[in-house]
């Protein structure tokens, strides 16, 4: 009687580990959860099937990963008048028509936006 308490106790301990190990546990986690199968077969087995299975983890291939240096990002800001997504080298922000670079009206050269007067050539900012 006590060896088939022994076999059955052992084939449910590999049965354990090889499902562990399939579904994405560790080899010390995997060992744990088998011998405690073989200690406390009634105990164990139960609580590996309610809370130690969980689905396989995917191992990360190469291809997962994204090379940022080698993926082109378009140079993009957010318009402070609508919030909309704009390139940075746009003047004027094509959803709502707000200035996002003014420029001086006798220059022509970008002023900031905290400017009154041009400091290339004194005139008066305009900003819209």
């Amino acid at each position: 009687m006590m060896t088939l308490s022994l076999l059955i106790g052992a084939i449910a301990a590999y049965w354990v580990y090889n499902d562990a190990r399939g579904r994405g546990h560790d080899l010390g986690t995997a060992l744990l959860w088998s011998v405690g199968t073989i200690a406390a077969l009634i105990i164990f087995l139960p609580l590996y099937l309610l809370f130690g299975r969980k689905t396989p983890v995917k191992s990360r291939t190469r291809e997962d990963f994204i090379d940022v240096e080698a993926t082109p990002v378009e140079d993009s800001i957010q318009c402070t008048m609508c919030g909309g997504k704009v390139k940075e080298d746009f003047k004027i922000c094509p959803y709502c028509g707000f200035t996002l670079k003014p420029t001086c009206s006798s220059c022509g050269k970008e002023l900031n936006r905290e400017w009154r007067v041009c400091p290339y050539c004194q005139t008066p900012a305009e900003h819209k």
